[in-house]
């Protein structure tokens, strides 16, 4: 299943066979949410997993100031809140549907009684969960230690790596607005149409409204090995 914006791992029901995704769904509680409607505000106390049927979900923390920390945006199949079962902790974010969107709740009862059921759902949501710790690891460092240009190459990268599946095309498009970029970076807009501009002069991106099309993915790739100071343990997934 594809997810939306800097998410690249598996998300629970892509590591369920058939029988036990079918029951999962079954068993939990479906809703359907409007275009930007809030799921559910950061700080809350609710013991629920929440899986996605449909559509995208904006992961992001809200300011008093109005503005707004995108951390990421989910697609079907990948899920959020387990720190609510498992860890007891209060919801870490506010969540928004991205166009019509229908959820799945599972409370800490069913989620309790259906594990037993269904014990492949521990695994499936380690798998996903350390794929997610290992993805945040590399971003960390490549935040700490790269200038703002190869951090967006990188993220560019994955995502175009990730967009395209099973596609061999050198080409891809991805639809993302550029101030959803710069909030996930934790920069200006000016300050990112200049890196932006500086990876287009070197012709590996184009820009158009909404959308970054990176016109050579090897290209882009073989320029990040370049300018990057450390060995990427995440080679291998996107290579």
């Amino acid at each position: 299943m594809i997810s939306g914006f800097n998410n690249y791992t598996a998300g629970v029901l892509d590591a369920l066979s058939e029988d036990a995704k079918q029951a999962l769904i079954a068993a939990g509680r479906r809703v359907r949410y409007a275009s930007g409607q809030l799921i559910q505000t950061r700080g809350k106390r609710a013991a629920e997993l929440v899986i996605i049927l449909s559509g995208h979900v904006r992961m992001t923390t809200l300011c008093e100031d109005g503005s707004e920390l995108l951390s990421s945006i989910l697609g079907p199949g990948q899920q959020f809140n387990e720190v609510t079962l498992f860890a007891k902790a209060a919801i870490t974010h506010d969540a928004l549907a991205v166009g019509d969107i229908e959820l799945l709740f599972l409370s800490e009862t069913v989620y309790s009684q259906f594990s037993k059921n269904y014990p492949e759902i521990v695994q499936a949501l380690l798998i996903s969960n350390v794929q997610r710790v290992h993805q945040l690891i590399e971003l960390l460092n490549d935040v700490r230690a790269l200038p703002k240009i190869v951090v967006l190459a990188r993220i560019l990268y994955k995502n175009a790596w990730q967009l395209r599946g099973e596609s061999q095309s050198n080409t891809v498009e991805i639809d993302i607005a550029q101030e959803d970029i710069a909030m996930f970076l934790g920069v200006t807009r000016p300050y990112l149409n200049k890196i932006f501009t500086q990876l287009s002069d070197l012709g590996l991106i184009h820009l158009s409204y909404r959308k970054v099309r990176i016109s050579n993915l090897s290209a882009l790739g073989n320029w990040i090995k370049q300018h990057l100071t450390y060995f990427p343990v995440d080679e291998s997934k996107f290579k």
